[in-house]
């Protein structure tokens, strides 16, 4: 077992299962895969679901996963198969690159070379906009607040 310290979280990492265990500390819950949160499972394959969600926070220049809903809710309609819509601002191919993180079934998410090779031509088409921040909502996206209560 290795021991690894983050967000003054004290986390082990078996590395024969690919298992983290929190022993102490509040979980990201709305960066967190079904697995993460219903199987304490965490691999590559969540990596992936964690990266779509900073892929869509970007898209949305930092808003809040899953706005409008608490923890409880995030956690019950990921579940159920919910996933974070495409921002109107945001083009097709950016959200569908996203959105392949968030594959149900964990083995049909993409792969982090797949992920940086596909984000790679992306980038090198200068002639499209990812992202049209005149088409931007602000209150339609929103972030939490200190006060704001995210305990399951």
């Amino acid at each position: 077992m290795e021991k690894f310290r983050t967000c003054a979280t004290s986390i082990t990492v078996s590395l024969t299962t690919t298992c983290i265990f929190c022993r102490q500390g509040a979980l990201p819950i709305r960066w967190m895969s079904p697995e993460s949160l219903y199987h304490n499972t965490f691999n590559q394959q969540t990596d992936c679901w964690s990266f779509g969600i900073l892929l869509w926070e970007i898209i949305t220049l930092g808003s809040t996963p899953y706005p409008g809903l608490s923890a409880r809710e995030v956690m019950r309609s990921v579940r159920e198969g919910y996933r974070l819509e495409r921002p109107d601002h945001c083009h097709p191919q950016l959200y569908q690159l996203a959105s392949s993180c968030w594959a149900a079934e964990p083995s049909w998410r993409p792969t982090f070379t797949e992920l940086r090779n596909e984000l790679e031509t992306l980038l090198e088409d200068q002639n499209q906009g990812y992202v049209d921040l005149d088409r931007f909502q602000e209150e339609i996206y929103s972030t939490l607040h200190k006060s704001s209560d995210e305990k399951v």
